[in-house]
């Protein structure tokens, strides 16, 4: 019960944190088991909290023994999240006669039809690649279906998890679902070579996170990759006229694959576009402006002022319902954050603590204040009561947008300052901007006939 009920919250709590969150694919899940569900882990809670959002029924996580150290936090594993320790070499803690226990419990879990999510690569970092994933998943699944004469039916279903930018508030998340994997296709080679056939398995996972994740080989690539993104995405959406939700994860699966080909085709051309990227990027840096703020002025010019005055009249009249919603919702927000800060310094830990911490301190707060209003304002006025009540997140989310919206003001206005101080430099940086677009027009020509 209390699994459901903390399921019910955390799926809500996701469609607040994310401001996009796309699911590719969701009809390929299964509503019952035997199932084992493998994705990658980039965000280390985060992670779980959006795998079992997707499933129906509950489900079983294996996660590493150093989870478990503690009582409290052990008990918590066990009775609240569901989950079932492993010992990790690299914690020096892996037992073998312990492990041996973990997969017989993972054996007789399967096999009363249940359902296990195993992130196997057994690290988290966030980085947009897969690391090499370990052999415990296919090792569990030919496990429990070979001492069962491959009966039971389990199946492999691989989620590919993309963050636009995992530990801030209202960034994306985008998940693709993978074709499911049955065990009984590797029934004759785990018979014939069961090692063999645990790689083979092993390999087919990779290969289907892979599919569904955006992998750049490093940092330097990935940079490039975003920069490009920055640039250049929204031009490729107007001219192939694509849905941005429906295909962004293919469009920067797109970017990369074209730069691959262009590594081989003419490497000293890319090597020029990444020096007047890099350069670019720079001078907006310099600047303190955003791309998406110079490329409007290279093409909205004539309508600046407009644009302006729309601005400022939003700013001057949504002020006040942006004090009021400000008043009412900023302090569990900061407190969520202010938790977040003290329990981690890791980048991959912040977005679930804000957000779970963020769960009970709105919560609490809302019920006290609504409980004051009745009492000290409505004074028995239940009507009154609801409606402050509904304001209160409604005023939350247009407190967050007034602020973004004031944000893109400020840069807005730097923009149209640095055009009149600065003409020069700033027609300059629009037309390195025009140049580097005119390259990326002809790379996407060249790539989508090759």
């Amino acid at each position: 019960m209390l699994y459901r009920s903390l399921k019910f919250i955390f799926k809500a709590a996701l469609k607040v944190f994310f401001r996009e969150y796309k699911v590719n694919s969701k009809t390929k899940i299964p509503s019952e088991g035997p199932l084992i569900v493998v994705s990658n882990h980039p965000s280390t809670f985060m992670d779980p909290i959006i795998v079992a959002s997707l499933l129906e029924q509950n489900v079983h996580f294996i996660a590493k023994g150093t989870l478990f150290n503690s009582v409290v936090r052990g008990w918590l594993m066990r009775n609240v999240m569901n989950s079932i320790p492993i010992h990790r070499k690299q914690d020096n803690s892996g037992d073998k006669k312990m492990n041996d226990a973990v997969f017989e419990q993972c054996f007789e879990f399967l096999e009363s039809k249940g359902t296990m999510i195993i992130f196997p690569e057994g690290t988290s970092i966030l980085e947009r690649k897969l690391r090499p994933i370990k052999t415990g998943t296919a090792r569990i699944a030919l496990g429990a279906e070979a001492r069962n004469d491959f009966n039971l039916g389990i199946r492999i279903l691989c989620v590919g998890i993309n963050y636009s930018n995992a530990p801030n508030f209202r960034s994306n998340v985008w998940i693709n679902v993978e074709e499911l994997i049955h065990l009984s296709d590797y029934q004759e080679k785990y018979q014939d070579n069961d090692k063999e056939a645990v790689r083979l398995l092993t390999n087919k996972i990779q290969e289907q996170l892979e599919k569904n994740i955006i992998v750049t080989q490093d940092e330097e690539e990935d940079q490039f990759v975003k920069d490009i993104e920055s640039i250049y995405k929204n031009e490729i959406i107007l001219d192939l006229k694509l849905d941005p939700q429906l295909h962004s994860f293919n469009l920067t699966n797109g970017i990369i694959d074209a730069i691959n080909h262009f590594e081989v085709l003419d490497k000293n051309w890319l090597e020029g576009l990444k020096i007047k990227v890099s350069n670019y990027t720079k001078q907006l840096e310099r600047y303190k402006l955003e791309d998406r703020f110079v490329s409007r002025g290279a093409k909205e010019d004539k309508n600046i002022l407009r644009d302006s005055i729309m601005r400022l009249l939003f700013i001057g009249l949504g002020f006040s319902f942006y004090l009021y919603g400000l008043i009412t919702n900023y302090l569990p927000y900061r407190i969520s954050t202010l938790i977040a800060q003290k329990l981690t310094n890791s980048i991959e830990y912040v977005g679930p603590i804000k957000m779970t911490s963020g769960i009970f301190t709105f919560t609490m707060y809302y019920s006290l204040i609504i409980y004051l209003f009745q009492i000290l304002i409505a004074q028995g006025d239940w009507w009154w009561t609801v409606y402050f009540a509904i304001s209160l997140p409604i005023a939350g989310f247009f407190t967050l947008v007034y602020y973004h919206r004031f944000k893109n003001f400020r840069k807005h206005y730097k923009l149209i300052s640095a055009f009149y101080k600065k003409p020069e430099e700033i027609g300059a940086l629009l037309q390195e901007r025009k140049s580097i677009v005119q390259d990326l027009d002809w790379a996407k020509d060249q790539y989508l006939r090759a």
